[in-house]
């Protein structure tokens, strides 16, 4: 279990397979669908983008953004990195951990983890960089304050 405090190093995603559910604050659970395989049965990697998605607009959302209606202010997703650690199958309830570790002046980055209810380990992990930005006037804004409210960084 990584905390605030331990000897975790964000600047290494290979790290990430460290993670642990409990790691999280806000974790959503999904259920996969027989549509989501791939011809070699397992759950397609652009699927669990799309996982990560869903929970990272359900993230946000309780930090008070709507990415599903335009709004003013709100995020933009300028960079992702994701690392598969091992192969997901169908049927399985997944459950995504999403956590902010970093924040700049008008950006931050989302740490997820992706969990099967069979496994303590994680299927995959990624870092997301999103950049607060003002949609009416197309230029990015300063970081708000329920996102740095927060703020959970893993410690160097």
């Amino acid at each position: 279990m990584i905390h605030p405090g331990s000897n975790f190093k964000t600047s290494s995603i290979l790290n990430h397979k460290d993670l642990r559910k409990e790691d999280f604050e806000f974790i959503s659970s999904i259920d996969t669908r027989w549509r989501d395989m791939d011809a070699i049965q397992h759950v397609n990697n652009a699927t669990i983008l799309s996982y990560y998605e869903t929970v990272r607009v359900e993230f946000l959302g309780r930090l008070g953004f709507s990415l599903v209606r335009r709004q003013s202010n709100g995020v933009i997703l300028a960079s992702m990195q994701i690392d598969y650690f091992s192969q997901l199958s169908h049927p399985s309830k997944i459950y995504i951990g999403c956590r902010i570790t970093r924040i700049g002046t008008k950006s931050f980055d989302l740490c997820s983890a992706l969990f099967s209810e069979l496994s303590e380990y994680p299927i995959s992990a990624g870092k997301f960089v999103l950049v607060t930005f003002d949609y009416i006037n197309q230029k990015t804004i300063p970081i708000s304050k329920s996102i740095k409210d927060s703020y959970l960084p893993f410690i160097d």
